[in-house]
């Protein structure tokens, strides 16, 4: 565990030479791609991606107090964070910052990008999300998931919490509008 007293540390811990790279590296390696900010005195703030901050000098100002993290959820109208870590801070306290920041931004794209179904046959339940492909259970039944697989072929649309019969298939959307992290 390394603790960071300041934001020349933080970079240089992260191999980055200004602020602008460590929040590069940041995004491009978190699943969430969350976004970062120096927060300095006097209500002032500079995002990774602000003009400026690829500036080195900029490490070096005496009024940064700290980071701040958060994540804009693409596809969704929901923003996660920001948490706040004031210098210093040790790599442990970044590392739980970035997962609480993924995992709650995580659970919200698959919320408002993925589709969830339970599927019904023969009075045995199966379920499946589906977004980029289809993720069933590892015991759905390969007849199951064809005729899963053919409905979506109809181009056919359900609203979430509706539910229709197709080739002896219950199909039925989960409404998760509600669910909140």
């Amino acid at each position: 565990m390394k603790t960071y007293k300041n934001a020349t540390e933080l970079c240089a811990a992260y191999g980055a030479d200004n602020f602008w790279r460590f929040g590069y590296t940041l995004y491009k390696h978190t699943d969430c791609g969350p976004w970062t900010r120096l927060v300095l005195t006097e209500d002032r703030s500079c995002y990774y991606e602000d003009t400026g901050a690829d500036d080195p000098s900029l490490l070096l100002d005496d009024d940064i107090i700290g980071i701040e993290i958060g994540s804009i959820v693409e596809g969704s109208d929901v923003e996660v964070g920001p948490i706040f870590l004031r210098f210093p801070f040790t790599s442990d306290e970044l590392d739980v910052a970035v997962k609480e920041i993924n995992d709650e931004a995580s659970f919200y794209w698959k919320r408002d990008n993925e589709d969830d179904f339970v599927l019904t046959s023969e009075g045995v339940e199966y379920y499946v999300t589906s977004g980029w492909g289809n993720d069933f259970g590892r015991h759905t039944p390969d007849d199951v998931a064809e005729k899963f697989t053919a409905w979506q072929a109809t181009d056919a649309y359900l609203k979430e919490g509706e539910t229709i019969e197709f080739n002896g298939l219950t199909i039925n959307r989960i409404d998760k509008s509600d669910f909140t992290f």
